[in-house]
């Protein structure tokens, strides 16, 4: 068998094993499992998801190991804030989310709630406590060793991430409580959203493009290339940065004219790895144009000749749409300060980010008359209303066009 001999299978695909791993199921796509261990007569449950079976299971397994081999090393009423947020990060959040992610978490804690409560019991830390927390993080002071003004939508995710540990500590019998359920979140400020108009995105693809071109035989010519092609992808599908840099030729089928949405690139420290989407709804068949399947069968062609050139130095494992040099993973920050920000700034384009390439395609997309619901599956939204009230605002001839089809209905 795939898993080993001891996997019992049952109806729709269930598969019930041994030793606390629960029973595993696939819906779709995806993997579900469930994974269990029994510490101090109480028994702890963990869920996962995977692409995989395989991954699935080493997923789980990862997890029970760590948690057996670590017994808590926390007593209720004696742990500090700082050792409880400590474990519960290593053993417990980084297995559950994606490097990108668990760096994140990390990050937060570090800059903004271990310098204030590390050594605090953590059984002390009352709602008070952390309504002033958020209050003046909220306040528009100066805050951590940067000096930064903190936005509603940061103090929030602190908000959310600090919510998140305690309901882990009240699950391990650490609080009686969480104290965050009763503090309220700021206000979430919109964010102004920067979309190009068609004349402004063509004179953008335009210079990408002669930028590539005009580089084609030089040493340098892949990177050029490459980035013409994101900037591209971006303004055709819109992709996320992430999407457009973890796709790969298995996933284009140029005859369909579709391109399917799997994987992403996370950044996690200093690697930049490929990673399934982050949801399930970023997981997405996306229709492409004519123009764009021409743009990609005649850089497929390129980057085959152009490997055939390097030969044994080409090294696409995974065999990438976007690559460096040598077919390596191009890095992202890279590619933004040398071969995309100095094209907006030639440009006169000015508070401009490639995700506001994302943003143009939908907008454009509205505009035009395209059905929402279309818009949403393309962008990879949960919801219809996330699409709408992200950027209906900006299609005012929605409205117009709403009112001329009232005035043709006599209503």
């Amino acid at each position: 068998m795939e898993e080993g001999k001891n996997v019992m299978k049952g109806k729709s695909g269930r598969c019930r094993r041994g030793n606390g791993e629960g029973a595993t199921i696939k819906k779709g796509n995806t993997w579900y499992g469930q994974f269990s261990i029994t510490r101090n007569h109480q028994l702890i449950r963990k869920g996962f998801t995977a692409d995989s079976k395989l991954e699935l299971l080493e997923k789980g397994r990862e997890w029970m190991k760590c948690a057996q081999q670590s017994s808590l090393p926390l007593t209720p009423g004696k742990a500090t804030f700082g050792q409880f947020i400590r474990y519960w990060l290593v053993q417990h959040k980084k297995m559950s989310v994606k490097p990108k992610t668990y760096q994140k978490y990390v990050t937060t804690f570090s800059s903004y709630l271990l310098p204030v409560w590390d050594e605090k019991n953590l059984s002390k830390i009352s709602s008070v406590d952390v309504q002033d927390l958020i209050n003046e993080y909220s306040s528009g002071k100066r805050i951590g060793s940067k000096g930064r003004v903190l936005s509603s939508s940061t103090v929030r995710c602190i908000r959310r991430y600090l919510s998140e540990a305690f309901r882990y500590a009240v699950q391990m019998n650490l609080l009686i409580k969480n104290p965050v359920e009763l503090t309220k979140a700021p206000l979430l400020e919109t964010k102004e959203i920067h979309v190009l108009s068609i004349e402004e995105l063509h004179r953008l693809l335009q210079a990408m493009k002669s930028q590539a071109m005009d580089h084609l035989g030089d040493p340098h010519e892949m990177l050029y290339y490459s980035s013409f092609m994101a900037v591209q992808l971006a303004a055709s599908t819109g992709m996320r940065l992430g999407e457009v840099f973890g796709l790969c030729w298995d996933c284009v089928d140029l005859e369909d004219g579709s391109i399917s949405v799997r994987r992403s690139i996370q950044t996690g420290g200093k690697l930049n790895v490929f990673q399934t989407t982050k949801t399930n709804h970023s997981r997405r068949l996306i229709r492409i144009s004519t123009d764009l399947a021409t743009e990609l069968k005649e850089y497929r062609s390129f980057q085959e000749q152009y490997a055939a050139r390097l030969g044994d130095h080409w090294h696409n494992v995974r065999n990438a749409l976007i690559t460096g040099l040598f077919g390596n993973i191009l890095s992202t920050s890279n590619f933004k300060a040398r071969y995309f920000l100095p094209v907006l700034s030639k440009l006169g384009i000015h508070d401009f980010s490639f995700h506001d390439l994302r943003h143009t395609h939908a907008t454009l997309l509205l505009a035009k008359g395209v059905n929402p619901k279309i818009v949403q599956e393309r962008l990879g939204h949960s919801t219809i209303t996330l699409t709408l009230d992200t950027y209906s605002h900006l299609v005012p001839d929605i409205q117009k066009a709403a009112v001329r089809a009232l005035d043709d209905l006599g209503i």
